[in-house]
């Protein structure tokens, strides 16, 4: 038998790398989406991408909030990942919530029966 090695994945873990493979995946089976994705935009673009004024997207390249390139005095976002941060800022919903908590208390139980 080869030496094999196990790793341990939090549910967390586990959910980037199944994004992951499925954006491989879509890659693969068509890759103009992928190729009209990695695009750089100027803020015009970008704002009318997520629909933000221009000074609110100032203020989130000013904040760091946003991922951004500068070259020179030019700003430019690539399309993929302004997506992909639009993406990061789900919120759970109240079920997603409850469901976490009982999944908490389930192993973490306050007293041993």
């Amino acid at each position: 038998m080869k030496n094999q090695q196990i790793y341990m994945l939090s549910e967390e873990g586990i959910k980037v790398l199944v994004e992951q493979i499925t954006e491989n995946i879509k890659k693969v089976l068509n890759p103009s989406i992928s190729s009209t994705e990695d695009v750089f935009m100027n803020i015009d673009e970008t704002a009318k991408l997520i629909n933000l004024a221009k000074p609110s997207i100032y203020g989130l390249v000013h904040q760091n909030r946003i991922p951004y390139h500068k070259k020179g005095k030019r700003l430019y976002f690539l399309k993929s990942q302004i997506i992909d941060w639009l993406k990061s800022g789900k919120k759970d919903s109240k079920d997603d919530t409850e469901a976490k908590a009982n999944e908490y208390l389930m192993k973490n139980q306050l007293f041993n029966r």
